[in-house]
């Protein structure tokens, strides 16, 4: 990869991490409060899927912070019925956002933690294309270190085993851990209670593990290929 082809992709990373921090942008933010209250909305919304889901989730953050304040472990008021003040808050929410848009309450609890493929697509995007960069990055060192035509495949197959392993266990629990930061940016809450059970990351580990396995190894076999040929073409 030469400089300039390194410093435009990194150019691009930098972009799409830009964007997805500043995503946070498009929730809704005006009125958050502590007092279990739910403001007006400054303008006239249709009734959608992905509107009543944002509804419903800001009302869910509302309960989680009206809880903290008045009934969390760090409050004088500390209570064990946090999680019934809290889902009692957050009941009361949902009905003013159903009376409000003219729709069953049920429908508003329905709806949350629902429409999040766009919300998933923009906070994972950034981190797999950083791993997919580490992967191709470190393919390519093991078998420039361990070349097939002076070590044989042995040395590079198990340095390439073992890379593997560590990368996707790593790139796993690292991307949970971005996933968890981007989205307490977007929500606009360091406290993510149950919430952290909805996250991308954290619902597909095994999956996400067995990807990153595969991208490393296409990237592998990629670069293996790359070096032999560059080998051949040298003679």
């Amino acid at each position: 990869m030469t400089p300039v082809r390194g410093m435009k992709t990194g150019q691009r990373l930098v972009i799409v991490v830009v964007f997805v921090l500043c995503a946070g942008g498009c929730v809704r933010r005006d009125g958050r409060n502590s007092d279990c209250r739910l403001p007006g909305e400054s303008s006239d919304h249709p009734v959608s899927a992905r509107h009543l889901s944002a509804d419903a989730e800001f009302a869910e953050d509302l309960a989680i912070r009206y809880a903290d304040v008045h009934f969390g472990r760090r409050t004088p008021n500390a209570s064990e019925n946090y999680p019934v003040e809290r889902d009692q808050c957050m009941a009361r929410l949902f009905a003013e956002i159903g009376k409000e848009h003219g729709v069953p309450v049920e429908q508003v609890s329905g709806a949350l933690g629902q429409n999040r493929g766009y919300i998933d697509m923009v906070e994972v995007l950034p981190f797999a294309l950083l791993y997919v960069l580490a992967a191709i990055v470190s393919a390519r060192m093991i078998w420039r270190r361990y070349a097939p035509a002076e070590d044989g495949w042995a040395p590079g197959i198990a340095m390439a085993l073992f890379v593997s392993m560590a990368l996707a266990a790593g790139g796993t629990l690292l991307g949970e851990m971005w996933n968890w930061f981007v989205e307490t940016h977007r929500i606009g809450n360091n406290h993510m209670s149950y919430r952290a059970d909805r996250l991308f990351f954290a619902k597909h580990r095994l999956e996400l593990f067995v990807a990153a396995l595969m991208i490393f190894w296409l990237a592998a076999i990629h670069a293996a290929r790359r070096v032999r040929l560059e080998h051949f073409n040298g003679r």
